[in-house]
């Protein structure tokens, strides 16, 4: 099973976020982030994440007044890509946050949230810019709380529909400028020209 097929697979229980507003600089790595745990359990123990994101690892510790201090690494390779998700913030569902989060492959423990706030406009972009810095595939929860690829890819490819091709204009009945401005066949040697400009381009 390839990682975008597991990520499709992979169902996550929507969660209540409680961690506040957050906003890593992607464009300045290496950043530091410190969050809050949302889990009810963590919570009881007062655990903060201070993690550091660099260009191809994440260094991490979390940190318990009662428990003490984790620490952990994983490289960027680990993780499937950049989610953007959708969370409430509280029992009623009656305020929403956008939250931008690292995922891991095997070990949602190791997940990371790199950003969370109400402006969507803001999320869409930190989510896109956070791919782009990582290098990693962009995801997209839905309601059911699945992860979905947001782009179609082929490798570190990614994949658009065809275009259609630059064909004659049919309001000007010329034809395109791909074929030269003269419109004659591309003989080099007939268009060899000594301190001017070819005529075709």
């Amino acid at each position: 099973m390839t990682s975008g097929e597991s990520v499709k697979q992979r169902k996550r229980q929507k969660r209540i976020w409680r961690g506040g507003e957050l906003d890593a600089d992607p464009f300045l790595l290496p950043q530091h982030v410190a969050v809050k745990a949302t889990g009810p359990v963590a919570r009881a123990f007062g655990f903060i994440r201070f993690a550091t994101v660099y260009t191809d690892a994440v260094t991490a510790y979390d940190s318990s007044p009662l428990l003490g201090r984790f620490e952990w690494s994983e490289p960027i390779s680990a993780y499937d890509g950049v989610a953007l998700r959708i969370l409430p913030c509280d029992r009623q569902v009656l305020n929403f946050v956008a939250v931008v989060e690292l995922c891991h492959s095997g070990n949602a423990a190791r997940n990371l949230v790199v950003y969370a706030g109400e402006d969507g406009v803001d999320a869409s972009s930190r989510w896109r810019a956070w791919g782009r810095a990582l290098k990693l595939p962009l995801l997209i929860e839905d309601r059911e709380g699945m992860l979905h690829p947001a782009e179609r890819r082929l490798g570190a490819l990614q994949v658009a529909d065809p275009q259609p091709h630059a064909g004659a204009n049919p309001l000007s009945a010329r034809r395109p400028l791909t074929f030269g401005q003269s419109g004659q066949p591309r003989l080099w040697a007939r268009r060899l020209v000594v301190g001017g400009r070819p005529l075709a381009y």
